[in-house]
C-alpha cells in the first residue's frame, strides 16, 4: 500500500522519439521535473529536437504549485 500512495503523489512526463521510442519519467516535485529530464536525455543520448508528443500527468493530490511549475515546464518544451 506504501508504493500504491507514493506513486498518487508522483508526476509523469511521457514522451515519444521520432523512431517511435517511448519513454516515462517520474519524479515526486515539480522543482524536480527539469533537472531530471535532463539528466535521462542525457544518460539516454536523446535529442531534444527528435522528442514529440509531451504529456505530463499527475494525480490531484499534487500541490497546485507542483501542477503549474510542471505545466510550464511542458509548455516551455513544446516552444
Amino acid at each position: 500500500m506504501e508504493i500504491e500512495t507514493f506513486k498518487k503523489n508522483m508526476i509523469f512526463l511521457t514522451f515519444n522519439t521520432i523512431k517511435g521510442q517511448k519513454y516515462r519519467i517520474e519524479v515526486a516535485k515539480g522543482e524536480d521535473l527539469l533537472k531530471t529530464l535532463d539528466k535521462f536525455i542525457k544518460k539516454n543520448k536523446i535529442k531534444v529536437a527528435s522528442i514529440k508528443n509531451w504529456v505530463v500527468s499527475f494525480f490531484q493530490e499534487k500541490s497546485i504549485t507542483s501542477q503549474r511549475i510542471s505545466r510550464s515546464i511542458l509548455h516551455a518544451l513544446k516552444f
